[in-house]
């Protein structure tokens, strides 16, 4: 019986797995579940909302720690405090570049011009080309999207967001999604596996769907739920606004002059009605009148009025000498702005705080950029891959999309000329040599797709061909000294006429021009 199953095993091809099994389709509803984060109820209601109003004017920021959970007291804080408002919103300025590109790959990384067509016209629909039938839709550009998910990663440390789709389920419109109302539970079928859920007035919403999409920031993994990145900054926070409060109250109290008025006693006495001399309560009643009275005068003195008094009265100002308390305050300060900038994750001179040359202010910049970068670019990429992916393959397209936001570069556009110059001849050289396809080059360059009628270039070596062609061209191809001054090329390489001229026109007698048709 061994012999027979070793015949019959032998006559079995036995062959290993070389291709990963393909993608399910998603399974996917219509409409919309997640809810905005302005709503606090889910019953619709005609009323209109109400508009949050903190009244910074005339608000203590040091009691706005008594908001309650972080989450809250690090919103206000980043509304509120200067240096974390500039902070999130240098992060937001420099992560969010002005362009971007959006490609379509196949699984296996090659390029997929059909999808990537799709995804362009996506990509417009949900920026530009809203449905107008709707009336107001409501819906965000890329960028406002891009900034209100920047701000939760920085506020909250995570950021989530909704695929809207309509009646045929197609893609309508991205719906960013508060964090703060996320929650998370373990899923019925696998327990290891979270579960979404929204949190609205105590009604809960399932997010269990495809078209939810979550992403965090430094995951901690004994967590559930992310935190912000400038958490650590509250208390630097805290402390700078007492010591700010503190010095304002110096300031009024010790530092600006003020007005000392002596009454003369013996005079004073001497000025008092006879009926009060022997009376206590008509002495101290007359005593309280004749202060107030010279309080009131004192202080509704404007700058340009005259102070005329008795010699009963004498008035001078009181200051606190050559008594002083900036080195002290110097200190403080500087010791305050450097726990400020490092738990806020922004170097100083993105605050306003750097003191130094300008070299130690450009690496400073160039820090931030990295930070910016990592922090908040990366994860728009990632999120922004992971919801077009979706909205490509539900059009029956088995391709992933590759989103990223142009690098980050604080020159400006006329500077970065010569920086472009270099990297299309790259991009050229590897299409030449048919390293990347014509549609890959021509989204790297402009960020568009290619015209229909272009000629194809990937691998025709155009280049090189170019190349030989100038090299066999002689000195008049590639003018060159030969590496001695001997040999050099004395025809000057200057126009022999101007820009524009008309060839045909030949100068005749004096300095008349005659154009021959």
């Amino acid at each position: 019986m061994l012999g027979n199953f070793k015949g019959w095993l032998s006559g079995v091809a036995l062959s290993a797995a070389t291709k990963l099994a393909p993608i399910a389709p998603p399974k996917v509803k219509p409409g919309s579940y997640g809810m905005p984060g302005y709503l606090k109820t889910a019953t619709p209601t005609t009323a209109p909302l109400p508009v949050n109003d903190r009244r910074l004017m005339n608000t203590d920021i040091t009691t706005l720690r008594n908001q309650g959970s972080t989450a809250q007291v690090m919103r206000q804080m980043v509304a509120a405090t200067p240096d974390l408002s500039a902070a999130v919103f240098s992060y937001i300025r420099a992560a969010i570049t002005s362009s971007y590109t959006a490609v379509a790959k196949n699984p296996d990384g090659t390029f997929n011009r059909d999808a990537t067509s799709l995804l362009q016209q996506l990509i417009v629909r949900f920026d530009v080309l809203n449905d107008y039938t709707e009336g107001f839709s409501g819906i965000s550009s890329m960028r406002s999207n891009s900034e209100s998910f920047a701000k939760e990663i920085l506020t909250y440390g995570a950021c989530a967001a909704e695929l809207v789709l309509g009646k045929d389920r197609l893609p309508r419109r991205i719906q960013p999604l508060s964090v703060t109302a996320i929650q998370f539970i373990q899923d019925k079928g696998d327990p290891k596996i979270l579960a979404p859920v929204q949190r609205i007035a105590g009604q809960t919403i399932d997010l269990d769907f495809p078209t939810f999409f979550y992403v965090a920031l430094d995951q901690d993994l004994l967590e559930p739920y992310a935190s912000s990145p400038l958490e650590s900054a509250l208390q630097p926070v805290m402390f700078s606004q007492e010591f700010f409060n503190d010095i304002r109250r110096v300031i009024k109290r010790a530092v600006h002059p003020r007005i000392n008025v002596v009454i003369d006693e013996e005079k004073f006495r001497k000025s008092v009605p006879q009926e009060a001399h022997h009376d206590q309560v008509k002495m101290t009643a007359f005593q309280d009148k004749i202060i107030e009275d010279v309080q009131t005068q004192i202080n509704g003195l404007n700058p340009e009025d005259a102070l005329v008094n008795f010699d009963l009265i004498n008035v001078n100002y009181l200051n606190n000498g050559n008594i002083s308390l900036s080195t002290e305050y110097e200190v403080l300060g500087k010791m305050t702005d450097a726990k400020m900038a490092t738990g806020a994750k922004t170097l100083p001179a993105i605050l306003g705080h750097g003191a130094g040359s300008s070299n130690i202010a450009s690496t400073e910049t160039l820090l931030f950029m990295k930070n910016a970068e990592g922090a908040v670019k990366a994860k728009l990429d990632e999120l922004y891959s992971r919801i077009l992916t979706l909205a490509v393959r539900l059009f029956g397209f088995d391709v992933y999309v590759e989103f990223r936001y142009a690098p980050i570069d604080l020159r400006p556009e006329s500077e970065l000329e010569s920086f472009k110059q270099t990297k299309q001849s790259r991009l050229l050289e590897l299409l030449s040599i048919g390293m990347i396809t014509d549609e890959e080059a021509s989204l790297a360059l402009t960020g568009n797709l290619p015209p229909q009628a272009m000629q194809p270039l990937s691998g025709t070596f155009f280049k090189s061909a170019s190349a030989v062609a100038g090299s066999s061209g002689g000195a008049a191809a590639h003018p060159s000294n030969d590496g001695s001054t001997l040999n050099q090329n004395l025809n000057p390489d200057v126009p022999s006429q101007g820009r524009g001229q008309n060839k045909k026109a030949n100068p005749v007698k004096a300095g008349v021009v005659e154009i021959f048709g």
